[in-house]
C-alpha cells in the first residue's frame, strides 16, 4: 500500500509539471528568445530539463523583406541583367553616333624611303598626331532594328526584375509564415500536452477515490506521452523554421518571426474577373515573355539587313613634321566614302536569318502559352484563397464544437457516466481541429502572397 501510495504520488507530481510548466491555452506567442522543453527524468521520478534553444532575433514581416532582398543571390542576378540590358542598350543608340579615334607618333630611324643604294643613310625623326572619325551612313535598318532589340530586351529585362522581385518577396513572405506556423504548432503542442495532464490529473484522482481502474491510468500516461512526442516534433519543427529564415535574410544563426496583428480573411480590392484580366494583361512573367518576343522580332529584321550593302563615311586630319620616315604622319586632311556588300559568304546570312526567325517563333509561342498559364494559375489561386476562406470559418467553428464537447466529456466522466477513452477521443479531436484552424489560416495567407506574387502588386 505504502509503495502504491508513494507511486502516486510521483504520477501526482508529474502531472502536475506539466501542466505548471507549459503556457496556459492561447497564450500570445513570445518573440525572440529562446525555446525551453519540459523533460522527465529516469525511474519516472518528473523534473523540468533547462533544455533551452536560442530562437535569434524577432524581425517583422516587413525587415524580413527588406533583408532578403537584399541578401537574396536571384536579385542580385536580375538586377545585373537589367544593367546588362542599360549597357546594351546605350552600345545599339552609339550606333548613330560617329567614332571617334586619337593617334600620335613618335620616333627616330636610319632608313629613309629617299635613301639610295649607295648613298649613306641619315637618322630621320618623326612626331605627329592625327585625328579620325567615321560613321555609318547607310546600314538598310540595321541600327534601327538593333535599336528595337535592344528596348525590347531592356523591357524584358526590366519585368523580369519585378518578377524576381515579387518571387522573393513571397519566398520572404513564406519563410515568416512558416515560423509563424511552427509557433502555432507549438503552442497547439503545448495545449495538448496539457489537456493530457489534466486528463491525467482526472484519472489520478477517481483512481484514489477508488472509481477509476489501473487501465484508466495507463491510458492517461500514454496520452501525456504521445502528447510530449507531437511537442518535441513542433519545437524541432521551429528550430529548423527559425534557421531557414536566418539564412534568407543573410543571418549567421536563426531568426524569429515578430507575430503579424492578424491572420484573419481580408476581402480583395477586385473582383474574380477583374484580378484575371489584371493577370494576363500586367503580370510580369507576361510582360517578360511579350518584350523577349518583340526583341526576337526586331533580330529577324537585324539579321535580313545582311543582304544590304552597308556605306560609311570617314575623315580626319593630320598634324606631323617634314619626315621621310616609313610609316610616319603626313599633314593634311582626308575625307573617304566606302561600301562594302558581301555576294557570297557561304550561307552564314542565311544561318543567321534562320536561327532569328526560329527564336521569334519560339518567343511568340511561348507568350501566347504564358498567357494562358497565367490566367489559369491566377483562377486556381483564386478558388484556392475562397476555399482557404470557407475553410477558416469551418475549422473555427470546429475547434469551438470540440472544446464544448471535451468540457461535457469530462463533466460525465467525474460523474462517471463516461470513461478515459471518451476523454482521450476528444482531446484528439480538439487537438485536430485547432490543427486544422492553424493549416487554414496559413494555407490561406500563403496562397494570397502566392497571387501576389503572380500579379506583381500588393493585394
Amino acid at each position: 500500500m505504502r509503495r502504491a501510495a508513494r507511486s502516486r504520488a510521483r504520477v501526482f507530481a508529474a502531472a502536475a509539471l506539466l501542466v505548471a510548466g507549459l503556457p496556459a491555452a492561447g497564450a500570445a506567442q513570445r518573440c525572440g528568445g529562446t525555446l525551453a522543453l519540459v523533460g522527465v527524468a529516469d525511474g519516472g521520478r518528473p523534473v523540468v530539463r533547462d533544455t533551452t534553444i536560442d530562437l535569434g532575433p524577432c524581425l517583422s514581416l516587413e525587415t524580413i523583406v527588406a533583408r532578403t532582398l537584399a541578401n537574396s543571390p536571384a536579385m542580385a542576378s536580375a538586377v545585373g541583367t537589367t544593367r546588362d540590358a542599360t549597357a546594351a542598350r546605350r552600345v545599339a543608340v552609339g550606333a548613330y553616333l560617329p567614332s571617334l579615334v586619337l593617334s600620335g607618333i613618335t620616333g627616330k630611324t636610319d632608313q629613309s624611303a629617299n635613301t639610295s643604294v649607295t648613298g649613306a643613310s641619315s637618322v630621320q625623326t618623326t612626331y605627329g598626331t592625327g585625328l579620325a572619325t567615321s560613321v555609318a551612313v547607310f546600314t538598310g535598318g540595321r541600327r534601327r532594328d538593333q535599336l528595337r532589340q535592344a528596348d525590347a530586351m531592356s523591357r524584358a529585362a526590366t519585368a523580369g526584375l519585378v518578377l524576381q522581385r515579387y518571387a522573393t518577396i513571397y519566398t520572404a513572405t513564406q519563410g515568416y509564415l512558416d515560423v509563424l506556423r511552427a509557433h502555432e504548432l507549438t503552442r497547439v503542442a503545448a495545449e495538448q500536452v496539457a489537456q493530457a495532464g489534466l486528463g491525467l490529473d482526472y484519472v489520478l484522482r477517481r483512481e484514489a477515490a477508488g472509481t477509476a481502474m489501473r487501465a484508466d491510468v495507463l491510458s492517461a500516461q500514454l496520452a501525456v506521452s504521445t502528447a510530449r512526442q507531437v511537442q518535441l516534433a513542433a519545437s524541432d519543427t521551429l528550430v529548423m523554421t527559425a534557421a531557414a529564415l536566418g539564412r534568407l535574410v543573410g543571418a549567421n544563426g536563426p531568426v524569429d518571426a515578430e507575430p503579424t496583428a492578424t491572420l484573419d480573411v481580408m476581402p480583395l480590392p477586385l473582383g474574380d474577373a477583374a484580378i484575371i484580366s489584371l493577370a494576363v494583361s500586367t503580370s510580369p512573367a507576361v510582360q517578360t515573355t511579350q518584350a523577349v518576343a518583340s526583341a526576337d522580332s526586331a533580330s529577324v529584321r537585324a539579321a535580313k539587313t545582311l543582304y544590304v550593302p552597308t556605306i560609311v563615311a570617314a575623315g580626319g586630319y593630320n598634324w606631323a613634321n617634314q619626315s621621310t620616315f616609313v610609316g610616319g604622319l603626313r599633314s593634311g586632311w582626308v575625307a573617304e566614302l566606302t561600301t562594302a556588300f558581301p555576294i557570297f559568304d557561304g550561307f552564314l546570312r542565311e544561318q543567321t536569318v534562320t536561327q532569328a526567325e526560329v527564336a521569334s517563333y519560339v518567343a511568340t509561342v511561348s507568350a501566347a502559352d504564358t498567357r494562358r498559364l497565367v490566367a489559369a494559375d491566377a483562377t486556381q489561386l483564386l478558388g484556392n484563397l475562397h476555399v482557404a476562406e470557407h475553410n477558416i470559418a469551418l475549422a473555427r467553428e470546429s475547434v469551438g464544437l470540440a472544446t464544448e464537447n471535451l468540457r461535457l466529456y469530462r463533466t460525465r466522466y467525474n460523474a462517471g457516466i463516461a470513461t478515459i477513452l471518451d476523454i482521450l477521443t476528444a482531446q484528439t479531436s480538439l487537438v485536430q481541429a485547432e490543427l486544422s484552424l492553424v493549416s487554414a489560416r496559413f494555407n490561406y495567407q500563403s496562397t494570397r502572397a502566392s497571387l501576389e506574387a503572380l500579379l506583381g502588386r500588393r493585394l
